[in-house]
């Protein structure tokens, strides 16, 4: 069985690549173009994973990350797995994901292998 799976990503090509490789893999697949959407709609759904976007408008994928752990925190929520997906490869960025709550952080463009181990829970 599938995983329903939260990719907020505000690039449309981006959004185009990770639907299909999630599709391939099984998953069902909800996008979110920004960092506010992505909160709003973690808050009305129910999502086994968040491939979360660093870069991204209104709120950054930190940022939103924070509201989604706040959210869980002061509703007493288990915590859904969220992922990193940047650009960005350096070791500090790595961490400040980390130090906000993401579980896991893999870098662009996304491998249909990496995928699938960040996605195992």
């Amino acid at each position: 069985m599938g995983l329903k799976v939260l990719v907020a990503e505000d690039n449309l090509i981006n959004q185009k690549v990770a639907m299909i490789n999630l599709k391939k893999l099984g998953h069902d697949v909800e996008i979110a173009v920004n960092g506010q959407m992505a909160v709003d709609m973690y808050k009305s759904g129910s999502y086994d994973v968040v491939l979360m976007d660093i870069q991204m408008p209104i709120l950054d994928g930190l940022e939103a990350t924070v509201a989604i752990r706040n959210y869980e925190h002061d509703n007493h929520l288990d915590r859904v797995k969220i992922v990193a997906i940047t650009a960005n490869a350096l070791n500090e960025d790595k961490e400040k994901c980390f130090d906000v709550g993401m579980d896991e952080y893999i870098t662009k463009p996304i491998q249909t292998d990496e995928l699938k181990r960040v996605l195992e829970l």
